[in-house]
């Protein structure tokens, strides 16, 4: 009877699992179908009901739906999809040179896939390929309507302006995009397909990064994800921008903090927080001001740290801090060839110390005013075209996920208070550096500040200001409608994104 009993609980356990297993696999054809209604509506909303955008558009919808309905329940193998999905789009859609300094970035990696490591102060050794002229007489033409479908020419040129406009940043910023260059040579491509195929391994490059984040970080995986896969970022990776190499390296960093972070008491040891050192002195021949991160570890509970480790969170701040300095005076030996007039350094320290009030006054209203940049989010191409309201609605829909997500482990007060100290301190260092580097003497406005620069602290808000609730105060069901939320809305703020790009150029 016992047994008979069992074997009928069995049937009914089973037939529940295939009832819910239909009910998802339905909602995610709902969703899929939402995401094609949100592709076209899109496309109307942004007049780009042309014959070539709606071919495109609907290769490209197809595969969002198939997205949608094939992604699994493992965020970060999502992540890499819809980063390699879209970016894909977007590197094949977006017209030859046309994101924000693709041009420079496009002519360091040339120069690295020559072998070359650093910026020479001679420009007589400043040589890249010919080709590079070839490409440059092709900006802002598309896959389909361009003259490069020719092969390598093997002359070389000088391009001291565009070499020298790079050397702030290290060799490892460009070694996705000229393996994807050198490979496109190696094999006899085209010069149109080894430019598309150096872009296309900065996108790989970026996609397995972020991937790597969110399998690392025990907390705010959702975070992380939608972080991650903003459409500015994947944008971006998309090009020659090294900023790919150097938001993925910041976000496996934080996913490695927040590793740390969520150890048990004693179980940090010495070699991690030397591990996590290294990660911050990468960090800052790639994007400079936030090797700020390196004081992160300060702020976790003494307790967590076993006997030497809470040791070498100071010895990596005084070696990070050092390394930044020596850094720095490599990178300036070679002015930017591309300094707007009126700028000097030198002087316009002197101009802030002169006044400190004022200034100081000046600078705050800067910072305030300044927070309309991550607006740019949303802006494409070079800065010519996108969606202040697109901008809004993603800083709306982030800021309430960081806030109200459902939190796995309660933080310190000290632990939130340095993650807000730290993540002021870098987007002053930000600001101020555009100041002092990009900005006329005297000028009571910064210039030069855009919404990208500051994507690679978009992991840290939740850390601040998250105030949810523990996920064990809620229901199964509600877990799954936040999964729901925080891997959906992600990908129709891209299709809105991509369709921006087709108006523009199809």
């Amino acid at each position: 009877m016992n047994r008979r009993i069992g074997q009928i609980r069995e049937k009914i356990d089973l037939f529940a699992l295939l009832k819910a297993g239909r009910m998802q696999i339905r909602a995610r054809w709902v969703y899929a179908v939402l995401g094609g209604i949100v592709f076209f509506g899109s496309l109307f909303i942004f007049d780009g009901w042309n014959e070539q955008a709606l071919i495109i558009s609907c290769v490209a919808a197809v595969i969002t739906m198939l997205l949608i309905v094939f992604m699994g329940k493992a965020l970060y193998r999502n992540a890499f999809l819809i980063i390699v999905c879209f970016g894909m789009l977007f590197c094949l859609v977006t017209p030859i040179l046309d994101t924000p300094d693709e041009t420079a970035h496009l002519a360091r990696a040339m120069y690295l896939a020559r072998g070359k490591f650093f910026v020479s102060q001679e420009d007589s050794q400043l040589l890249i390929s010919e080709d590079y002229k070839r490409i440059y007489s092709q900006s802002q033409k598309t896959l389909f309507k361009n003259d490069l479908n020719v092969s390598d020419s093997g002359i070389l040129m000088i391009e001291s302006n565009g070499l020298k406009a790079t050397n702030a940043y290290a060799f490892v910023s460009y070694l996705p995009q000229a393996l994807g260059i050198g490979f496109g040579r190696l094999i006899n491509l085209s010069v149109l397909w080894s430019y598309y195929l150096g872009r296309i391994t900065n996108l790989l490059f970026y996609a397995i990064m972020i991937a790597l984040a969110i399998k690392i970080t025990p907390l705010f995986k959702q975070l992380f994800f939608i972080a991650g896969t903003i459409p500015m970022g994947i944008y971006i990776a998309a090009s020659y921008n090294q900023d790919a190499f150097g938001i993925g390296i910041i976000f496996v960093t934080l996913a490695f903090y927040f590793k740390l972070l969520s150890k048990q008491d004693h179980q940090i040891k010495a070699l991690e927080i030397v591990g996590y050192t290294g990660l911050c002195m990468l960090i800052t021949v790639t994007k400079f001001p936030f090797v700020l991160l390196v004081l992160l570890p300060a702020f976790i509970p003494l307790r967590k740290f076993d006997k030497a480790a809470y040791q070498c969170v100071f010895l990596g701040i005084i070696l990070a801090a050092g390394f930044s300095l020596a850094w720095m005076k490599f990178y300036t030996a070679i002015p930017h060839p591309f300094v707007p007039e009126g700028v000097n350094m030198i002087k316009q320290i002197q101009f802030l110390i002169g006044d400190p009030i004022v200034n100081m006054q000046m600078m705050g209203q800067n910072l305030l005013e300044g927070l309309i940049n991550y607006l740019m989010l949303f802006n494409f191409g070079w800065l010519s075209y996108g969606s202040n309201g697109l901008g809004l609605l993603y800083l709306f829909f982030y800021g309430s996920v960081a806030v109200f997500y459902p939190r796995e482990l309660r933080q310190s007060p000290a632990t939130r208070i340095g993650a807000l100290l730290v993540a002021a301190g870098i987007y002053v260092a930000i600001t101020l550096s555009m100041y002092l580097t990009w900005t006329p003497v005297g000028s009571s406005v910064v210039n030069g500040v855009q919404g990208r620069y500051f994507i690679g602290f978009l992991p840290l808000i939740p850390l601040m200001l998250n105030i949810g609730p523990s996920f064990k105060q809620l229901e199964p069901l509600q877990i799954k409608q936040y999964g729901n939320i925080v891997t959906l809305v992600p990908v129709y703020f891209l299709i809105m994104s991509f369709t921006l790009t087709l108006k523009q150029y199809y």
